[in-house]
């Protein structure tokens, strides 16, 4: 018990520390031109993709379903059509 309480307690010393080393860190001119700034995000995505997180889109991109020649379209939300199927509507 006594040497789990060691090691947790080493590993907390070194987060704070690290984490008051970043802090002052983040906002030098360093961080702003290395490439460390690049792994950390590359560590945060993957990271946060073990767990299942996703970066989102960026919200211009447009997300389209592509079918091949012949096979019909994929089933509508149902709600109201954008105005971009509005003209593919037949009356």
């Amino acid at each position: 018990m006594l040497p789990v309480l060691v090691i947790i307690a080493a590993i907390s010393l070194l987060a704070l520390l690290a984490f008051r080393w970043f802090e002052r860190y983040r906002y030098t001119d360093a961080w702003r031109t290395s490439e460390f700034r690049g792994a950390a995000f590359g560590f945060l995505m993957w990271f946060g993709g073990i767990f299942g997180h996703r970066v989102p889109p960026p919200p211009q991109a447009k997300m389209e379903l592509a079918t091949r020649a012949g096979e019909p379209e994929p089933p509508r939300s149902g709600g109201a059509p954008l105005p971009d199927h509005a003209a593919d509507e037949e009356e």
